[in-house]
């Protein structure tokens, strides 16, 4: 069984900070993603916009038609007209299946930025509650030295009431860490619960 020293601590204390700034990093290029999925969003909106305009010209067509699918001569026959409108609600199935597309990356988007939010809350909490244990291993090591030194106790209490009054901070920190971990994990539901709206969303593009 290795034994355990203040310098494991102290190293637990700066891979806590370590990996606490990755998880910053990893929120920024979250919320990175979510930018462009907002622009993607955008892109098929305008897109949509003009399927709305291609299809108003495309019932223009279709009233034209028919009135010459009356003429016997005109060179359009029925057969035309119903190929014409078919086509028109087929474009009508895709702007709306567009619409649903685009709201959903949208509400993708801005799902994710509650949770990089709480990903960067978390990441200040842990690197603070990495602070306090440094502050405990060096405050412990303090203490001891007094009184290997064999120092008097009345001198030592001092920052033996400072210990006590650190580790109800570490604990009140690790209940604080944990809480926020929680809603990090409700949020990434959320976020999960909207991907799969944006799946559901999609049928088939051109």
């Amino acid at each position: 069984m290795p034994i355990v020293t203040h310098e494991d601590a102290i190293e637990l204390s700066k891979l806590d900070v370590e990996v606490a700034h990755l998880f910053t990093k990893l929120a920024h290029k979250i919320n990175s993603l979510g930018s462009q999925e907002k622009k993607l969003g955008e892109m098929y909106q305008s897109y949509g916009k003009d399927l709305q305009e291609y299809q108003r010209k495309l019932r223009d067509k279709s009233k034209q038609m028919d009135v010459l699918s009356r003429e016997d001569n005109s060179g359009v026959e029925s057969e035309d007209v119903s190929e014409c409108k078919k086509r028109i609600h087929d474009v009508d199935d895709q702007i709306k299946m567009i619409e649903g597309f685009y709201d959903r990356l949208k509400d993708l988007s801005l799902q994710k930025k509650g949770l990089t939010k709480k990903m960067v809350e978390h990441s200040k909490l842990v690197i603070h509650n990495a602070k306090i244990r440094k502050s405990i291993v060096m405050l412990g090591l303090k203490i001891e030295k007094a009184k290997n030194k064999m120092i008097a106790a009345e001198s030592i209490s001092g920052d033996e009431d400072k210990m006590k009054d650190i580790d109800r901070e570490f604990e009140r920190s690790n209940k604080e860490v944990s809480k926020k971990w929680d809603q990090i994990l409700d949020e990434r539901s959320e976020v999960n619960q909207v991907w799969n709206a944006l799946k559901d969303s999609i049928d088939e593009f051109e």
